[in-house]
């Protein structure tokens, strides 16, 4: 397995490629904007698209989903319980990204629990509301990614709809907090860190 960066949009989100080099099939986390730069590079590495994973509703995570889609083709993956913004992109903050274009359709809605294959990488759901009501990780290998629920030293805001700070700790402490130290984090926002490295030193996880 093979994991590309792109920073994408004016909010700076990470958009992943995950590549199976051996079957030639990709997912991608995260197509907050410019989803034809993304099918690009898909294209690139003479990968197939095979999921456009969401790690939860607001628009700079779903941007270039529509695009991406378009051009690359790939199912749509969205944790259940962010289907409305999603469906209703207004209320996902889609007037804050320039040239936002609504996101395509869910195709597999998930609630925590699945797992999805590209060759023989498996990528498993893991439910985490807080940040969103339906927020989700996709954990594959050593690799956790993580949206806006954990970053390197902070974790993810909890004001705006749908918000739930209580809820977004416990899931941090039950459901991630629970992996491996050597487990590599990669958000949704700004460098990757360790889950052993949050555990230690990130200051909103101390006592949790």
């Amino acid at each position: 397995m093979r994991i590309e960066t792109l920073i994408v949009g004016p909010l700076q989100t990470n958009a992943y490629i995950i590549l199976d080099e051996a079957s030639g099939e990709a997912a991608v986390v995260d197509p907050g904007a410019s989803g034809l730069r993304i099918s690009d590079a898909i294209e690139a590495a003479g990968a197939t698209l095979k999921f456009i994973l969401t790690t939860h509703g607001h628009a700079d995570h779903t941007g270039g989903a529509f695009d991406l889609q378009r051009k690359a083709g790939g199912e749509y993956v969205v944790g259940e319980g962010d289907r409305g913004q999603i469906e209703s992109p207004s209320s996902s903050l889609a007037a804050m990204i320039p040239g936002f274009a609504n996101p395509p359709a869910i195709d597999r809605p998930v609630t925590g629990g699945e797992h999805l294959e590209i060759g023989d990488t498996r990528i498993f759901v893991i439910a985490t509301p807080g940040h969103t009501p339906g927020s989700v990780c996709y954990l594959s290998g050593q690799a956790l990614f993580t949206g806006d629920t954990l970053f390197q030293n902070s974790i993810g805001r909890y004001d705006l709809p749908g918000g739930d700070g209580d809820q977004e700790l416990q899931s941090i402490r039950d459901n991630l907090l629970a992996l491996p130290d050597q487990m590599i984090v990669y958000p949704g926002h700004g460098p990757s860190t360790t889950i052993g490295e949050e555990r230690a030193n990130n200051p909103f996880l101390q006592g949790v």
